[in-house]
């Protein structure tokens, strides 16, 4: 939003429609509609009212497309009609004309508020007779997606977060973890039981599986929700971050460059989980040339988490070390984790741990022994061969002299296969996050994360260039 005055009154302007991911689903969604195999895309656009207008109008349509289709970005291409008493509207009419009739192939797209009287008053009617043979013209003006009327719910709904209106217990959470069986889910459900019981929480158990985070985004629409904080209780703040990104529209909306290829179009793992079976507004997954569908709401939604090296989380891989723990002074820390395939993705994950090692001695964990960390690497069998044979000796080394081995998992949930990898061996073996207070907290402090995200001013809507002050574009 951009507050304003006007005659005493203090006024919030909101971002274009054409400027939210709503606005592009509304294409992606039109995109799916039409069964084509063409690898090409124009999206006309009308109301420009001077070349350098229309050359911004062009870019700002561009970029849409390349984020609503699968297209790699030479594929796609933009064009804009004049608007009545346009400065050079003759040469804009003729630009608009010569892109039409050389789209040969292509998808031709109408995209913005246009003139729709009648069938002779009708935007498309104006190029029509100029579309090849071999191109195909997308007649609806508008999807039947509700978007902008979604649009403008959400407007009003972030109106009211900056003017702090939202009472936090109105604030949905979406908390997004791995899950397996009853008791494992269970447990998560159990140790944000409290913080559920004051305010709207719904919880996806995936791998930032998209129909299942839709199911929790609608649980906290239909529990009347203003707006929502998707939790990522994942170990990595990177892990997921931006297929959720993607998901929610904020991907549109940050101002970041479109991806560069059409690789984009799945959502990175999201993709390869479950797309297909997605219901977003009656629309299937992706289809020819559209992007695979977003999430629509009229709520305003963040997404938090990635626990990384956080404070709360050392507490409580100390906590849980103390609680298997005899004689300290003789016993040796083993702080493990899943870990990756590529050795460099791998690395980080040690860096990870020792750095929540330091934070372990610097609060008390100095009394033990010694504090070590490893991955498992267990979906790659044989570096996970490897791993194990190096934990194997960890533990064997901590056991000398009396000593003993505590493996204590950095984990959410559950102690992992230690009891397997390590068979035959004596060690203690400690608990998940979610077995502490600190897990709770920890999911308190990301949701109060998301709410001030919330509650930040929206950016303004930049300025119009001096030749276009008072010119409106009108395909927002």
């Amino acid at each position: 939003m951009q507050a304003r005055k006007a005659q005493g009154l203090a006024l919030l302007m909101a971002k274009p429609y054409g400027a939210s991911y709503l606005a592009v689903e509304d294409l992606s969604a039109r995109l799916r509609d039409t069964h084509t195999d063409a690898q090409r895309l124009l999206l006309v656009g009308y109301g420009a009212g001077s070349p350098g207008a229309a050359e911004t109008m062009r870019a700002e349509l561009r970029r849409m497309g390349a984020v609503a289709s699968t297209l790699p970005a030479d594929a796609i291409d933009a064009v804009v009609y004049p608007e009545r008493g346009a400065q050079e509207s003759a040469v804009l009419r003729s630009r608009f004309t010569d892109a039409v009739k050389a789209a040969h192939g292509a998808v031709i797209v109408p995209v913005g508020f246009t003139p729709r009287a009648d069938t002779m008053m009708d935007f498309n009617g104006w190029f029509a007779s100029d579309v090849p043979a071999d191109a195909t013209l997308v007649a609806s003006p508008q999807a039947t997606t509700d978007a902008l009327t979604q649009w403008m719910q959400r407007a009003a709904a972030q109106v009211a977060l900056q003017q702090a209106t939202v009472d936090p217990a109105q604030f949905g959470v979406v908390v997004l973890t791995h899950g397996t069986d009853w008791f494992w889910n269970d447990a998560i459900e159990q140790a944000l039981a409290p913080l559920a019981s004051r305010q709207p929480m719904a919880f996806a158990f995936s791998m930032a599986d998209p129909p299942t985070i839709e199911r929790a985004v609608r649980e906290l629409e239909h529990a009347n929700a203003r707006a929502v904080v998707v939790v990522r209780a994942f170990g990595m703040a990177d892990s997921f971050r931006s297929d959720v990104d993607r998901m929610l529209g904020l991907d549109v909306e940050s101002g970041a460059a479109p991806p560069a290829h059409s690789d984009h179009a799945m959502g990175g793992m999201a993709g390869m989980h479950g797309m297909g079976g997605m219901d977003m507004g009656h629309h299937g997954a992706s289809a020819g040339i559209a992007a695979a569908p977003r999430i629509r709401s009229a709520l305003p939604m963040v997404t938090v988490g990635g626990v990384d090296a956080d404070p709360l989380f050392a507490r409580a891989l100390l906590a849980n070390a103390r609680s298997v723990s005899t004689a300290p002074v003789k016993e040796t820390i083993i702080l493990t984790a899943h870990g990756q395939g590529d050795d460099a993705a791998n690395q980080r994950w040690l860096d990870l741990l020792n750095s929540l090692a330091s934070q372990m001695r610097a609060i008390g964990g100095d009394h033990f022994r010694a504090i070590r960390v490893a991955t498992w690497r267990e979906d790659w069998p044989d570096k996970n061969k490897i791993a194990v044979a190096q934990v194997r000796a960890m533990v064997e080394e901590a056991g000398r002299d009396g000593g003993r081995a505590l493996i204590v998992p950095a984990r959410i949930n559950g102690r992992g296969a230690a009891d397997r990898y390590l068979a035959g061996l004596a060690f203690g073996w400690g608990q998940g996050f979610v077995q502490t207070p600190y897990f709770a907290q920890w999911v308190e402090q990301e949701i109060g994360k998301g709410v001030d995200a919330l509650h930040a001013p929206v950016p303004a809507v930049p300025a119009a260039a001096p030749e276009d002050e008072g010119k409106p574009h009108a395909h927002h």
